[in-house]
């Protein structure tokens, strides 16, 4: 474990050091996430002009699912595409071949070997996004309740990557699939609203059928105290077997997989 981390810290800080070649490029980037912030915070106030509370949100306890949204969405910009995003074109160019070669996990290589560094401070943005709400509120959170959001929020980021991962594996038969990004894409967008917003089989289908809910829903309602327990078993048990059934499935691609030079 020691070794991974130690590799980790030497990709991540090589990252920043090229990106702060630019600085001025590394910090109206962050301005540009802070504006995005405010304007996604500031479009949500339209739906309460003439309410105080939708399917049982109140306005200031939405902004935690958004400032949820935007963590997620960081995350996705900032660690998935940057290094999932390239499996395809690793399988199509014939690199992979290098990567199964080094002495680490390729798992490992694949998944974490990049980092997008203008989308860094994202997650950061929308928790403080979450802070501010909290302090709207007037609520402050158990500790209890900050520790089970800090659990679904880390199952919900497993849960992602899963789910990232398995569609990207497919690259070792379709070869091209560059829209995979879009279809991950929708999802974290679908989760910049509870899913009790959506109304009808559309609320079932985003939380039984396509784990949105899992993303930032159920995460928000564990911070302000709203998550029935069993839900949020249900969350960790979900993001525990995507990992084993991507890990499995990764596994089962590499055993498949020919080389660039068969």
């Amino acid at each position: 474990m020691r070794r991974y981390l130690r590799m980790l810290a030497i990709f991540y800080k090589s990252a920043l050091i090229t990106e702060l070649e630019y600085r001025l490029n590394f910090w109206s980037n962050i301005g540009v996430s802070l504006f995005w912030l405010f304007w996604a915070a500031l479009g949500v106030r339209v739906f309460y002009f003439h309410t105080d509370q939708i399917a049982g949100w109140s306005y200031n306890q939405l902004l935690v699912v958004v400032g949820l949204f935007f963590a997620m969405n960081g995350y996705h910009q900032a660690v998935l595409q940057p290094n999932l995003g390239q499996l395809s074109d690793y399988v199509r160019l014939g690199s992979l071949d290098y990567v199964l070669t080094r002495p680490i996990d390729s798992q490992f290589l694949v998944s974490l070997r990049f980092i997008g560094v203008y989308n860094w401070g994202d997650p950061l943005l929308g928790l403080g996004l979450i802070a501010y709400a909290c302090w709207q509120l007037n609520y402050t959170p158990s500790l209890g309740s900050l520790a089970l959001f800090a659990l679904l929020c880390l199952a919900a980021m497993v849960l992602m990557y899963s789910l990232y991962l398995i569609l990207q594996t497919t690259a070792f038969w379709v070869v091209n699939i560059e829209e995979v990004d879009h279809v991950i894409w929708s999802l974290v967008e679908a989760a910049r609203f509870p899913v009790s917003f959506y109304r009808g089989w559309v609320g079932f289908f985003l939380t039984a059928v396509v784990p949105v809910a899992f993303f930032t829903t159920f995460p928000a309602q564990a911070l302000l105290g709203k998550l029935e327990d069993w839900i949020a078993v249900v969350a960790v048990v979900v993001a525990a077997l995507s990992f084993v059934l991507a890990r499995a499935f990764w596994r089962f691609a590499l055993r498949h997989y020919t080389g660039a030079s068969s």
